[in-house]
C-alpha cells in the first residue's frame, strides 16, 4: 500500500500520554514513571485514582483542552476523562475496584449510512444510485492493581475504523449502480483499518545499583489495512485496486530511578536511566490497474542509555523546574525489499542499514508551577522560547508555542 500505515498507533495508547499534569513531567526530565506522587500516575496506573480527588485541564492555552475529573472516597472513586482524541467516544470512565485496584474503559461506536439517488426520467432514462457506509468501533480497557511494593496495569485496545478508498477518494465503503437506458454497470469499494494493542506496565520500589526504584513497559501492536475497488459492466468485472498492508511492532523498556528530598521539601531531585528494545515489520502488497507490488520493511533498535534528570525548587507560591533527557541509539538495523511487476517489468530492490552508536539526542526543558491553595497552574517553557524570544508566547510561526500550561484543582 503506497500510503504509510500509522506505525505508532497513536490512538491505542492515547490515554497514557494525555491524562497527566504533563507540564511538570516534561519540565522534570519527561518521564512520568519517575514521579510516583504526581497525578500523572493516573494516566499510567488507573488505581491511582484512589489517592486523590481533582479536576484537571491539560493545555489550557488551546481552544479544547483535555480534562480529567476524579471524585469519591478511596475504594469508591470515579474518574471521567476526555478531549479531542475521545471526542467521538460514548464514554471514558475510570472506576476503583477497592482501594488497591481500578479499571478504565473507553468505548466508541458509530455507523454512518447515506443513499444518493439520481433518477433522470427523460429520454434516454438514466438512474444512478450510490450507497455509502462508515463503521467506527473502538474498545479500550485497562486494569490496574497494587501488589506489595509494586504497581501493575495491563490494557487492551481494539479498533476498527474506515479508511479512504484510494481509487475513488471515498471514506469507508460504497456500492453504486448506473442504469443508462437499460445498460447497467456497477462499482463497489471498501477501505478499513483494524488495530489491536496490548500494553503492560509495572513500577516497583525495588531497584539495583544506586537506584531504589524501577519500572518496566511492554507493548505489542498490530495494525492491518485493506483497500479494494471493483467495477462491472456488460458482464465483465475489473479489479481496479486490491491492496493490503500490515504493521507489527513490539517494544520493551526498563528503567531505574531515584527521588531525593535535598532540603526538607524545598528542593526535589529526580534522576534515572534505562533503555528500550524495539522491533517492527511493515508489509504492503497489492494490485493497481494490472500492476502488482510488494513492499516489506523491517527494523530493530536498541536505545540505551536513556538518561533523565530533573530538579525542582519550591518557593512560597511557586516552584521552579529544570530537566533534561538524553538518548542514544546504541544499535540499529533496518532492511527494505520492494518488488514491482507490470507487463514485461519485473523489478526487485533491496536495501539495508546497520548503525552502531553515534545517533544521540539531548533535550532540556524549564517550567514553573504556581500554587494558590488547592489550585495549581503548571507551565512548561520549551526550548524554542529561549531561542526565538518572547514572541513565541503568542506566535507559533517558528514551531510549537514556547509556553504552554495545565491547570489542576485538588480537593
Amino acid at each position: 500500500m503506497k500510503k504509510l500505515l500509522l506505525v505508532t498507533l497513536v490512538f491505542l495508547f492515547a490515554f497514557s500520554v494525555a491524562m497527566a499534569t504533563d507540564k511538570r513531567v516534561n519540565a522534570l526530565g519527561n518521564n512520568a514513571y519517575m514521579l510516583p506522587g504526581d497525578d500523572a500516575s493516573i494516566g499510567l496506573f488507573p488505581q491511582r485514582i484512589n489517592d486523590m480527588n481533582l479536576v484537571y485541564f491539560r493545555d489550557i492555552h488551546l481552544a479544547s483542552p483535555d480534562y480529567l475529573l476524579v471524585v469519591g472516597a478511596p475504594g469508591n472513586t470515579w474518574g471521567f476523562y476526555g478531549g479531542t482524541t475521545e471526542s467521538n467516544d460514548y464514554f471514558n470512565v475510570i472506576r476503583s475496584l477497592g482501594t488497591n485496584s481500578a479499571v478504565r474503559l473507553g468505548v466508541r461506536f458509530g455507523i454512518n449510512s447515506q443513499t444518493d439517488l439520481d433518477d433522470n426520467k427523460e429520454s434516454p432514462a438514466i438512474t444512478d444510485e450510490t450507497k455509502y457506509k462508515q463503521t467506527n468501533i473502538m474498545v479500550d480497557v485497562e486494569y490496574g492493581m497494587d501488589r506489595p511494593d509494586m504497581e501493575l496495569s495491563t490494557s487492551v485496545t481494539f479498533g476498527r475504523t474506515p479508511d479512504i478508498i484510494s481509487a475513488s477518494g471515498t471514506l469507508g465503503s460504497f456500492e453504486s449502480e448506473l442504469d443508462n437506458a437499460g445498460t447497467k454497470s456497477t462499482a463497489e469499494g471498501s477501505a478499513a483499518r483494524t488495530s489491536l494493542g496490548v500494553l503492560a506496565k509495572a513500577r516497583s520500589q525495588k531497584g539495583m545499583f544506586i537506584f531504589d526504584n524501577s519500572y518496566a513497559i511492554f507493548s505489542l501492536t498490530f495494525q492491518g489495512e485493506s483497500d479494494k475497488y471493483d467495477m462491472s459492466s456488460a458482464g465483465t468485472t475489473t479489479n481496479v485496486t486490491d491492496e493490503k498492508g500490515s504493521i507489527f511492532s513490539m517494544s520493551s523498556t526498563y528503567g531505574l530511578f531515584n527521588n531525593q528530598d535535598l532540603a526538607d521539601g524545598k528542593v526535589f531531585l529526580v534522576y534515572g536511566m534505562g533503555g528500550t528494545l524495539s522491533f517492527s515489520r511493515q508489509a504492503d502488497e497489492g494490485l493497481i490497474t494490472g500492476s502488482e507490488y510488494k513492499d516489506t520493511y523491517m527494523s530493530f533498535g536498541m536505545v540505551a542509555p536513556i538518561v533523565n534528570l530533573g530538579l525542582e525548587a519550591q518557593l512560597k507560591y511557586a516552584a521552579l523546574r529544570f530537566g533534561m533527557q538524553r538518548t542514544l541509539t546504541m544499535l540499529g538495523y533496518s532492511s527494505t525489499t520492494n518488488t514491482y511487476v507490470s507487463g514485461t517489468t519485473d523489478d526487485e530492490d533491496t536495501s539495508s542499514l546497520f548503525t552502531l552508536g553515534g545517533n544521540g539526542s539531548y533535550t532540556y526543558n524549564a517550567g514553573m508551577g504556581f500554587n494558590y491553595g488547592p489550585l495549581t497552574v503548571d507551565i512548561l517553557i520549551n526550548n524554542s522560547f529561549w531561542i526565538t524570544g518572547p514572541q513565541m508566547i503568542f506566535d507559533g510561526t517558528f514551531g510549537a508555542l514556547g509556553i504552554c500550561a495545565d491547570l489542576v484543582y485538588t480537593f
